[in-house]
């Protein structure tokens, strides 16, 4: 009778001490989301990819996206594409136990689907700095990571209050962001690179349009006068930016040659190098303001 006392008392701790070991947050989409010692992780959107790495989880990675290029490292994983063409069934056959995805970059159903097949899904959809941060936590407490790097999501955060304190005050500049040249698209007020603009101490000339991402004129833009343009892309990108606005030599960012190219990925991927993006962005407009 002892024995089974005693047995019945260790299966219990057992459970309960496996109960605590699993870990829930609220993702985007304001689900619960509960892993428990996750060490199959597939990870479905590059900022996300970035942001793992940031927090020290890595090693419990087993899959990214095919735009997933930062870390290095990242490259010698298996990568799966496009995450709208996977289907739920092929993100099962790898196995995960817990995946991380982008909202605005996969099929709502098929992470219902996955969620309906028991796998804990944390949906991201970060618009602020601050959100990028909470995103950090969240990601780090799923993957264990948690105690490690706290201290490092907060100089993260820091280092942005620094570079707003800097530019707190100073002569408004007005920027134009350029997504794309063809269609000509820019950023509206609610993305993170709105933010990282205004504080620099610059305008995001469409700064006042609701959507995240949206389609503009070349008269739009000569109606708003900036006197930054920005964009991101390579060397050769940079030539054919320049090029492109050249023929409106009335724009004061044209006549003062305050047209800037960024490296890729840094300022759209709302991740941990949005900080580098940062100090590039307030460093051209302090330019311009000079």
């Amino acid at each position: 009778m002892k024995c089974i006392r005693l047995l019945a008392t260790v299966c219990l701790t057992w459970l309960y001490s496996q109960a605590a070991a699993a870990v829930c947050v609220q993702d985007d989409t304001n689900q619960t989301v509960c892993a428990q010692q996750a060490q199959r992780v597939l990870v479905l959107a590059p900022h996300l990819t970035e942001i793992v790495d940031f927090v020290g989880g890595m090693s419990k990675v087993i899959a990214v996206d095919g735009s997933s290029n930062f870390p290095e490292s990242v490259n010698t994983l298996p990568k799966l594409g496009n995450p709208w063409m996977l289907s739920a069934e092929s993100i099962l056959a790898r196995k995960p136990d817990l995946v991380l995805v982008w909202q605005s970059g996969i099929s709502m159903q098929v992470v219902a689907q996955l969620r309906k097949a028991g796998v804990p899904v944390f949906v991201s959809e970060p618009k602020k700095i601050e959100q990028v941060a909470t995103t950090m936590r969240r990601v780090s407490k799923l993957l264990g990571t948690e105690q490690g790097s706290a201290s490092r999501i907060d100089d993260w955060l820091h280092q942005f209050e620094a570079l707003r304190a800097e530019y707190r005050g100073r002569t408004q500049v007005p920027v134009f962001y350029q997504v794309w040249g063809q269609p000509l698209m820019t950023l509206g007020g609610q993305h993170a690179v709105s933010e990282v603009i205004g504080l620099c101490g610059g305008r995001n000339v469409f700064g006042d349009l609701p959507n995240l991402a949206a389609q503009v004129s070349v008269e739009g833009v000569l109606k708003r006068k900036p006197e930054v343009l920005l964009a991101s892309g390579s060397g050769r990108d940079h030539q054919g930016f320049v090029v492109q606005w050249s023929a409106w030599p009335q724009m004061p960012a044209v006549k003062r040659n305050q047209v800037y190219t960024l490296p890729n990925d840094i300022l759209v991927r709302n991740g941990p190098r949005l900080i580098q993006a940062a100090k590039l962005v307030c460093a051209h407009i302090e330019q311009a303001r000079r």
